[in-house]
């Protein structure tokens, strides 16, 4: 990876971290920006969220998330002096979930 999509990558996890606090207030605090996988091209980022609460509630969480997904598009482009500011896409970051589940296997063992 380059420095520069390294750079934009880090630029756009503070950016759509800060955009989560303000759309959702004192409910952000249950949602984790853990990681953006920017395009080399930079025409298109991947956004990975971490969620806490119940399977339903995640699920939810991420229904919220898509829906103002404009105003943290309008947030990142107003940050960014590129010529392309790069199209976010909303994924859920299971990791710690899976985990979890790998450490309770081993603990059954």
């Amino acid at each position: 990876m380059s420095q520069r999509v390294a750079k934009v990558e880090s630029l756009i996890q503070q950016v759509v971290a800060l955009a989560v606090t303000e759309q959702f207030g004192p409910a952000a605090a249950r949602i984790t920006v853990t990681r953006v996988d920017a395009a080399p091209d930079l025409r298109n980022a991947t956004v990975w969220f971490g969620l806490l609460g119940a399977e339903s509630e995640q699920e939810q969480t991420m229904e919220d998330l898509n829906r103002y997904h404009s105003e943290f598009q309008s947030a990142l482009a107003k940050k960014m002096v590129t010529k392309f500011v790069p199209h976010l896409h909303f994924r859920a970051d299971t990791g710690g979930a899976y985990a979890a589940e790998i450490d309770r296997l081993l603990k059954d063992l």
